[in-house]
């Protein structure tokens, strides 16, 4: 049976879980509380829970604990790192508002997804969650790229920004029927992190950008653009290396919706930033193999803006990727 941890950042009452009790009955829970000291109460849920606050990132990280963004949801990059180090072999990420969908089986579903191989160069017309294909589909590329990501979608609210939020404020969202879409090789995706699952290999591409506050109470700069541009830088090293990304089931059911005049605010620095980041992260040559590697290539080559935000950035996601080195060192020594 494999590891399945679910990593879930909160600020809020964690009473949600309890409607997940069944369906988490056999994963650890990883609970990333954004808040100085633990408070959070959270119901027995899972085969074993592990609690954090910023108290246990700063005592763990110490001077680089800067890294780990606070007042985000990015603060669930630390329980990325524990899941890596706990032995995880999926990670599941969700939000703490939102709740099953009938015959939809959140672990079951993302775990089947993360063992399918897809197609590199064809596109197949018929997204059925079955993932049959369609007459003329060559046979010999069929299983090309593993699946490294099973990107979930969501019923109710959807994960909109805040102008078109703005625009259909009565809108929700039904999906009757189970679907999945491969995203296509040399293509880019919303990536959100309400309801995603990855393959623990690839943990090290899934740094959240400094987003929110840094630990002394100051604002990044950029927000709401942590799991998009995590996104982002992903893809470009899962398609070098040959990995590949699915979308759709399972669905999860999102009922906050956040408001959208505060998204407007949030969101104002980045928009025009997301306009142009995935054009340098796409221009980039990459010749390195490997995860850690590829991604190490990657972010000295882009040519980001010549800002404290970006410099802070590269900075960051270089020991965010040492952390992993020095995982892998411990458990190499270990054997």
């Amino acid at each position: 049976m494999e590891n399945i941890f679910v990593v879930i950042p909160t600020i809020r009452n964690l009473d949600f879980l309890n409607d997940w009790k069944e369906q988490f009955k056999d994963v650890s829970i990883i609970v990333c509380e954004d808040r100085p000291k633990k408070s959070v109460k959270i119901p027995k849920v899972g085969k074993k829970i592990y609690h954090y606050s910023w108290k246990e990132i700063d005592k763990d990280l110490k001077e680089k604990s800067w890294i780990i963004p606070r007042k985000v949801s990015a603060i669930r990059n630390y329980g990325f790192i524990q899941a890596y180090k706990l032995g995880a072999d999926i990670i599941v990420t969700i939000d703490d508002d939102c709740y099953p969908v009938r015959n939809h089986d959140l672990v079951k579903l993302h775990q089947k997804n993360l063992t399918l191989k897809t197609p590199q160069n064809w596109v197949n017309t018929y997204p059925d969650s079955r993932h049959m294909y369609t007459r003329g589909m060559p046979y010999l590329n069929r299983t090309q790229s593993p699946v490294m990501v099973s990107h979930g979608l969501w019923t109710n609210v959807l994960d909109f920004d805040g102008p078109t939020h703005l625009q259909n404020l009565e809108f929700k969202a039904k999906f009757a029927e189970h679907f999945l879409q491969i995203i296509p090789s040399h293509s880019y995706y919303p990536m959100c992190s309400m309801n995603l699952a990855f393959r623990s290999e690839i943990t090290p591409l899934m740094y959240f950008p400094l987003m929110g506050e840094n630990k002394e109470g100051v604002k990044w700069g950029y927000d709401r653009f942590d799991d998009i541009w995590a996104g982002i830088f992903s893809k470009k090293i899962m398609d070098h290396l040959g990995l590949a990304v699915i979308n759709g089931a399972p669905f999860i059911e999102h009922r906050k919706a956040s408001d959208p005049f505060k998204n407007l605010i949030k969101e104002a620095e980045g928009i025009e930033m997301n306009e142009k980041i995935w054009l340098e992260v796409d221009k980039v040559k990459l010749t390195s193999n490997g995860i850690l590697n590829s991604y190490r290539e990657l972010i000295k080559k882009v040519e980001f803006p010549k800002n404290e935000y970006f410099v802070n950035l590269k900075k960051a996601t270089l020991i965010w990727l040492d952390q992993f080195s020095k995982i892998n060192n411990e458990k190499k020594s270990r054997i």
